[in-house]
């Protein structure tokens, strides 16, 4: 399909009938209604939309009352700025008026917002041509700033003046590299010097309005291509990519520098296109060697050592999604994958059983992906460490299926069963009970209520706690 002419991407029955609902209700009021931003983008690409926005030239207070004498229900998205969401039962629709964005004078939200009356002047504020196109109900996309050819041509290009752009809102820089980890294409050449030359105004950015945008780029189809193009701009942001670029390694189980290691790393995180990468796994994979310049030591052979830096890019990790307001359990899980990345305990059953019973089985379950992510980004080393790594898997797979607990709660006695062999409330009960586990995880007594009822008994009568 040749997306450059209009013609051939026109068809009416495309918008589903909830959405038509509402533009004809708005249009029925005497006034204009149509299709904005990324769900027009999505036709002109031949993919499904997964939601729709409506720009209309209605004022914020007239499509409430549009919404409330048609019985539609709504709610208050941000009416102040222009919207107002229906709420259907085909789905939700943003209805914002057409507008036109005063000065940033703090560099990420309006001083003010002026109303327009026609749907030109509002897509000419936008940030990028691949989001300013429109289309009517009947199917016709216009494209008042080339978006349509830079869909053709796989091309990130800011409306107008990039500087401009990114001047009225620094965080659209990491908007455009997300819809590079999200669509997979390049960065007009002027678009991208803009980026670069204005990242430094990121730092006036909220943390948690830059999070949701790091997560989206890491999270994406095209993740790695993204993070390769934007180093610059998100170096702002995690100096340790600046560094890893180019940086060589100078082991035999390394070809790559260490941050094209990262990004075949993050490349072998699995991708679905519902859910795209997990979170935790994607972030903890763009983190886990960000420490290697910092421990690297050269030894005698000349070839290159960095010892210690899981616990190195933990740090950077903490430091970086702390910074960012990221959520505190997000930021101990990831953490705590950066922390494991390198640690393989040996295929004994006894040494499994001990390494699952301290992480969560989520926990677990998401190193191990991480780690073969890992193993496959390595140019030797590989064959040997996958089969240690599979086979860890077999043995905890053989443990779960065996009915072993990984948990001190899991045992077939508690607190008060310990009371009730004469021993006094306090700390001494969970000593008790630690010793129980421990003893149940070396294999020295069964998860079996009689034998832990015995092995108490011995232990109240011993000089153990």
């Amino acid at each position: 399909m040749d997306i450059n002419t209009r013609e051939n991407i026109t068809d009416a029955n495309r918008i589903p009938d909830y959405v038509l609902k509402i533009m004809k209700l708005i249009e029925g009021s005497g006034f204009s209604a149509f299709v904005a931003g990324g769900a027009v983008r999505d036709f002109a690409l031949g993919k499904e939309p997964h939601d729709y926005d409506v720009a209309t030239s209605a004022l914020p207070g007239e499509t409430i009352e549009i919404f409330r004498n048609a019985g539609i229900e709504f709610f208050d998205t941000g009416a102040k700025h222009g919207t107002v969401t229906a709420v259907t039962s085909g789905g939700n629709v943003e209805v914002t008026t057409f507008r036109e964005d005063g000065e940033y004078s703090d560099l990420r939200r309006p001083d003010e917002v002026v109303f327009k009356t026609t749907i030109e002047e509002d897509v000419r504020r936008r940030d990028f041509t691949i989001n300013a196109m429109y289309m009517d109900r009947d199917g016709r996309i216009c494209d008042p700033t080339g978006g349509l050819e830079d869909c053709g041509k796989h091309l990130i290009r800011a409306v107008g003046d990039p500087d401009k752009r990114f001047s009225e809102d620094a965080l659209r820089i990491l908007r455009g590299i997300r819809f590079v980890s999200k669509l997979g294409f390049d960065i007009e050449q002027d678009t991208l010097r803009a980026m670069e030359e204005r990242a430094d105004e990121l730092k006036n950015i909220s943390g948690e309005r830059i999070a949701g945008e790091l997560t989206g780029i890491v999270t994406g189809k095209y993740a790695p291509q993204a993070v390769r193009r934007g180093w610059k701009v998100l170096s702002v942001i995690i100096p340790e990519i600046a560094v890893c670029r180019g940086f060589d390694q100078k082991s035999k189980y390394h070809d790559k520098d260490v941050l094209e290691h990262t990004l075949e790393v993050l490349d072998n995180i699995p991708y679905s296109e519902d859910e795209g990468r997990d979170p935790e796994l994607a972030m903890a994979a763009l983190f886990h060697d960000l420490g290697k310049p910092e421990c690297f030591v050269i030894g005698r052979s000349g070839a290159g050592h960095m010892k210690g830096h899981p616990l190195v890019s933990r740090l950077i990790c903490e430091r970086v999604l702390n910074e960012l307001k990221f959520p505190k359990q997000f930021i101990t899980d990831v953490s705590l994958l950066v922390k494991l990345h390198d640690t393989y305990v040996d295929t004994d059953r006894i040494a499994v059983h001990k390494f699952m019973s301290e992480y969560p089985a989520e926990i677990i379950e998401k190193l191990q992906i991480l780690q073969r992510a890992d193993i496959l980004a390595h140019s030797s080393l590989g064959l040997k460490r996958l089969e240690h790594l599979e086979e860890l898997q077999k043995i905890g797979a053989e443990l779960r299926a065996s009915g072993a607990v990984f948990d001190i709660k899991d045992l077939e006695i508690d607190g008060n069963d310990i009371i009730g062999l004469g021993a006094p409330k306090g700390p001494e009960i969970g000593n008790i009970l630690g010793l129980l586990f421990e003893n149940y995880l070396e294999e020295k007594c069964p998860n079996k209520r009689e034998y832990l009822l015995e092995e108490a008994r011995r232990i109240l009568h011993s000089e153990l706690i």
